[in-house]
């Protein structure tokens, strides 16, 4: 054998001898890995060109997602790899830039979900840092953590409360009841969610020629304060109640202050405003009450009789809002009765009373108020008869009265303040006739005036239960949330 052929056999030979340490070395630097982060390694933790931080990796301010698995800030960087102290972690509210970009090649959290629990390989989440889905991200990139929902949802008007973020609808006392209102007024809101018109309206006390101003609601239901200082000179008591507004039968069924000289009188046949309420404001409330006192009174026109209510001797309910008024008077203070002029027959009156006391100025007996002289009542008044109930010589702060006429049973039924004080049968009238006229703050002939401070009223065509009863309370009690029903 020639030297130069053992020189080419030792230089092949060397040659071979350093292929195989280079590739021992590169299998050692590969098993051996760069060094794991807490949480979670890369699998094959050798970067190729896409693994290292590329300048397209980059977001916006507020975090940056690298091509193949770049690392926010306080990660290290080992041999290409990338590693994170707790996990391949994103910038706070999740893997978006500015206005929520993210980067060409990182895989960002659907929804604005973090990425916690491992690196990435190649731009995909890492063990642990599955992608988030459902967290609703907010404008600029902000994470609700699973989904925005509201706290303990929205109360809304009425006092009736939602769940899930999403504001009740408006209920009115009509609105809990099965079967509805015959009739309703207010001069405070509306008695049920349908009705969208007037509440009242306004007239000058000093011109009753004067144009008037109609009274109407706010989106929440409620009377519109904005429109009476303009009209009224900033002043209430330049302006009195021309008009209450029925809520179920608008203008057949709608209030006026009276117009007649009654039989045992007031004497409102002048006409006008003789015998319309002032205009008052509630303190408690901030809404107006109607507030009457000697000889103010109202009627349909004409005194008629009512569109669309029960009378006879057929089922018939009447719910009344207001404060008791000290002050000893003939009657009930609204209520289903014969026209102003008819003759006086029993049981043709059928009247929610709100009473005090049973003797008048002269010291003699008013035969259909309360059962001694210092006791406040409720009850009803059934023409020169009554079926009424004393609770107290002092008089509940607010009271929610409803009497009714049950035909089935022959029974007068009623309750003050949600709780039942009163069921009699027959009644005291013996066969109840009513007449549909609709008396507000008058007697069943609209003499004796009764004075009202009333918020609210309603007419049913059904007996109401108790349970309706006492929705009705809480409806009440809900809305006019300043007040107390004891």
């Amino acid at each position: 054998m020639t030297s130069s052929s053992v020189d080419r056999r030792v230089s092949s030979l060397t040659f071979v001898l350093g292929l195989a340490g280079a590739l021992l070395l590169a299998v050692s630097c590969s098993s051996g890995g760069p060094a794991k982060g807490a949480g979670g390694s890369d699998s094959g933790g050798t970067t190729t060109s896409g693994g290292a931080t590329g300048s397209g990796g980059l977001t916006g301010d507020g975090g940056s997602v690298g091509n193949g698995g770049t690392t926010s800030s306080g990660g290290t960087t080992t041999g290409g790899s990338t590693t994170n102290s707790g996990g391949a972690t994103s910038s706070v509210g999740g893997t978006t830039g500015k206005g929520g970009t993210t980067s060409n090649g990182g895989s960002s959290a659907k929804g604005g979900s973090t990425l916690t629990g491992g690196t990435s390989s190649g731009g995909q989440p890492g063990g642990g840092g599955t992608t988030a889905r459902g967290g609703a991200t907010a404008s600029g990139g902000t994470t609700a953590s699973g989904g925005t929902t509201a706290s303990g949802g929205t109360t809304g008007s009425g006092g009736q409360t939602s769940t899930g973020g999403t504001e009740a609808a408006y209920q009115g006392p009509c609105d809990v009841l099965s079967g509805g209102c015959a009739e309703a007024y207010s001069v405070a809101r509306a008695m049920a969610a349908s009705y969208t018109g007037p509440l009242f309206q306004l007239g000058k006390a000093s011109d009753a020629k004067a144009a008037t101003l109609d009274v109407g609601q706010t989106s929440d239901h409620k009377a519109d304060m904005t429109t009476w200082s303009a009209y009224c000179g900033g002043t209430q008591s330049n302006c009195v109640v021309s008009k209450i507004y029925a809520q179920i039968h608008k203008g057949s069924n709608d209030l006026l202050p009276g117009v007649w000289n009654t039989p045992w009188k007031p004497d409102c046949s002048a006409g006008g405003y003789t015998c319309a309420a002032k205009f008052t404001i509630e303190s408690g409330t901030g809404l107006p009450i109607l507030t009457t006192v000697s000889p103010q009174e109202y009627a349909l026109s004409g005194d008629n009789f009512a569109t669309g209510i029960n009378g006879g001797s057929k089922a018939m309910g009447i719910m009344y809002n207001g404060k008791p008024v000290k002050s000893n008077y003939c009657c009930g203070v609204i209520g289903l009765t014969h026209k102003y002029n008819a003759t006086d027959t029993t049981g043709t009156d059928f009247m929610l009373a709100l009473a005090y006391g049973w003797k008048d100025s002269g010291g003699c007996c008013i035969a259909t108020n309360c059962g001694a002289s210092d006791k406040y009542c409720v009850g009803a008044e059934e023409e020169e008869n009554n079926d009424m109930y004393d609770y107290g010589s002092s008089p509940v702060d607010n009271a929610m009265v409803v009497t009714q006429y049950d035909p089935t049973a022959n029974s007068v039924i009623v309750y003050l303040n949600g709780t039942l004080g009163l069921t009699k049968s027959p009644p005291k009238a013996g066969k109840l006739n009513a007449g549909t006229a609709i008396h507000l703050g008058g007697g069943g002939d609209l003499s004796q005036p009764d004075p009202v401070l009333m918020r609210e009223a309603l007419f049913t065509n059904n007996v109401m239960s108790g349970s309706e009863v006492k929705a009705m309370l809480t409806n009440t009690e809900g809305f006019f949330t300043s007040l107390k029903f004891p």
